[in-house]
């Protein structure tokens, strides 16, 4: 090895920190080398020192390896370990500024969006996102995202996608004075983003729809998809220029403890129970579905944020009543 790579000499530094022991025989089946360069690269380990960026250290290395018979040289064989042996000058860590933890865990938060929450890929995704956050003394990064809709819908979402079934479930979409609710049956597609909130799905057969999570309720898992329809579905999915873009609005209703009903009967709704009132937070589509959703809680409604939903729902009320 006249000319070591460097990235070689790099992956194996890491390897040997990680097992801590090995052998030079399993260094040379990990990164497909001949027993003499496997040698020749941890000798030049073993007199490299490493500059990093948060501080200077050196690894130092021991090969338990048997002497010749002038005691001259060692004598390598595939069976002798390999240890890393901790001084106190080693940091063998990779730090990251602030900006770069930032960055770090907004991208895991963005593949965590489009994963199934439940999976070993998500699982270990949020390890390490913890372990970042915990690195820059939980300044960085407060929660993980949070799916919008309810577990249960989630569940049965990721079964039929998973599973190539189709999915039931009632939406609740607005309506004149009160909301709107159908059961829709469609092949599930995928989902643009779980926490922002959509399931891409054919309904129909053969017509694309995009529905909130929050707004769906009472999912169940149906029968398997043809393989035939499954195509379809995909190829009507791939036709689409661009992901649905996120629409609605937050709206937070401050209720009397009576209107607890509200929020149950609101998928997505989050609560915040202030004692003597409710914090009722959810995603609006439009003023006429908030003003609507106000004339269903009546007196026990105490107010409505921010200040400009409540302005437009206010004046539409008025322009009912000028009509009356």
């Amino acid at each position: 090895m006249a000319n070591p790579d460097v990235v070689l000499l790099t992956a194996m530094t890491s390897f040997i920190i990680n097992t801590r022991q090995t052998t030079i025989g399993e260094i040379a089946d990990v990164f497909n080398l001949s027993l003499d360069d496997a040698v020749e690269a941890l000798k030049i380990l073993m007199m490299t020192e490493v500059d990093s960026r948060p501080s200077f250290y050196f690894i130092e290395l021991v090969v338990d390896a048997q002497a010749d018979e002038d005691d001259n040289d060692l004598v390598y064989s595939r069976d002798d370990s390999v240890s890393c042996m901790p001084t106190k000058y080693d940091d063998p860590l990779v730090y990251l500024t602030l900006g770069e933890a930032a960055v770090s865990i907004e991208m895991i938060d963005q593949v965590l969006r489009l994963l199934d929450p439940t999976s070993d890929a998500a699982e270990s995704l949020r390890t390490v996102r913890e372990k970042i956050r915990s690195a820059t003394g939980q300044t960085i990064g407060a929660e993980p995202p949070r799916p919008r809709g309810s577990q249960d819908v989630l569940d049965a979402m990721w079964e039929a996608l998973r599973e190539s079934r189709r999915l039931t479930f009632d939406y609740h979409g607005p309506g004149e004075l009160t909301e709107r609710v159908s059961t829709r049956t469609v092949i599930p597609c995928a989902v643009v983003s779980e926490t922002d909130g959509y399931l891409a799905a054919l309904q129909d057969e053969k017509q694309l729809r995009w529905f909130r999570l929050d707004r769906m309720s009472n999912a169940s898992v149906g029968e398997p998809v043809s393989s035939t329809e499954a195509g379809r579905a995909r190829r009507t999915l791939k036709k689409q220029p661009e992901p649905k873009p996120v629409d609605g609005f937050p709206v937070t209703f401050t209720v009397k403890p009576g209107a607890a009903w509200f929020a149950e009967a609101t998928p997505g709704a989050e609560v915040v129970n202030r004692g003597d009132s409710l914090e009722i937070t959810f995603t609006a589509v439009s003023t006429t579905w908030v003003r609507g959703s106000a004339l269903k809680i009546g007196t026990d409604l105490l107010d409505i944020a921010p200040r400009s939903v409540k302005d437009a729902v206010a004046q539409q009320a008025r322009a009912i009543l000028e009509v009356q």
